[in-house]
């Protein structure tokens, strides 16, 4: 057991320092913590930061490897979690993973390597492989979509360099694939420990300034997709298009090197943010935001029919009318079939 701060300097220093923020998620740690402790590469620590957990004793975790250390918070968020362990961690590199997703065998093999070679690179990313839970529950076995990362050498230059502007026109960096060099992180600060969502994304908006960031040329992570992903919460505002909004306030459409991202694409993305926005309110009954967003979707011309279709089905009363008349078919399917 660790406490936040903990005096470390006289420890070994690994050459990788791995972040796993875990509140209450035994179901599936053990499995993520598996696929970091059996990596090829070896010269790591695993920090596992106990936000708050009450469905297990998270201490026990570090008897099983002497590379685990455990530190407690008091449910602090998942942008503090990862920032203490940033605080606390020793290597040179840190590398990501959420409590419920699996890293590739090799994948670290393959980062240090590229690190090695390419001295000027801040970031080292790559692609992950979304892993939805089964029609009946749980889900495909890791074993049966996971791939050898460790040949992995060169990038993609579509999704390598000054990302800046790629990043503003929709760039997916998943944090689970990404290896960061301790120089960025200390130059940027950590994470926005006040945003309920889109910290990720905006810690890359910020990597991306000062730093170039490489995706290597393949996957390197399982995703776990269910109700308790990220990718399922929901907030009243768009909280994407209000980061996209900020970001070019501060820096404008242009990277370092003078690389524009047209306005007239750069309005585009914040449309499009705006409609899936209002798309998944309306998904889950919220209706009067699916309206107030469908309408800024329109404003900013996208998706134009589709945005005048669900703005119209938006509408309490049109949408109570649409419901019956499914109702209404489906009880006639019912009666047919009998």
């Amino acid at each position: 057991m660790m406490s936040p701060d903990l005096p470390n300097a006289a420890m070994s220093r690994p050459r990788v320092s791995v972040v796993i923020p875990v509140r209450n998620g035994k179901d599936y740690l053990q499995e993520a913590m598996d696929s970091v402790l059996q990596q090829s590469f070896t010269d790591l620590e695993l920090l596992l930061i106990d936000d708050g957990s009450t469905d297990d004793d998270y201490d026990r975790y570090a008897l099983q490897d002497e590379r685990v250390r455990v530190i407690h918070l008091t449910g602090t968020g998942v942008s503090r979690a990862r920032n203490v362990g940033m605080v606390q961690s020793r290597g040179e590199l840190i590398a990501f993973l959420d409590a419920d997703d699996v890293w590739f065998p090799g994948k670290l093999q393959a980062q240090v390597r590229y690190f090695d070679e390419h001295p000027d690179v801040g970031v080292v990313f790559g692609k992950f492989i979304r892993w939805p839970a089964l029609s009946g529950g749980g889900f495909a076995p890791a074993s049966s979509l996971i791939q050898d990362a460790s040949h992995l050498t060169t990038a993609e230059p579509e999704r390598s360099g000054w990302l800046y502007t790629r990043l503003l026109d929709g760039l997916l960096v998943g944090m689970n694939t990404a290896v960061v060099r301790r120089s960025v992180y200390e130059a940027i600060g950590g994470f926005n420990e006040a945003m309920r969502l889109g910290e990720d994304y905006d810690f890359w908006l910020k990597t991306s300034r000062i730093s170039q960031m490489h995706s290597l040329d393949g996957d390197v992570a399982l995703y776990r997709i269910h109700p308790a992903s990220a990718m399922h919460r929901l907030s009243q505002e768009n909280p994407l298009s209000i980061l996209l909004k900020m970001a070019t306030m501060r820096w404008g459409l242009n990277d370092q090197h003078g690389n524009r991202a047209p306005p007239a694409t750069f309005k585009k993305r914040v449309a499009t943010t705006h409609f899936d926005h209002a798309y998944s309110h309306f998904w889950h009954g919220d209706l009067a935001v699916a309206r107030r967003y469908f309408r800024q979707s329109l404003a900013g011309d996208h998706r134009r029919f589709r945005s005048i279709l669900y703005l119209a089905i938006s509408n309490p009363a049109i949408k109570k009318v649409i419901d019956l008349a499914l109702n209404r078919s489906h009880q006639n399917q019912n009666q047919q079939q009998k």
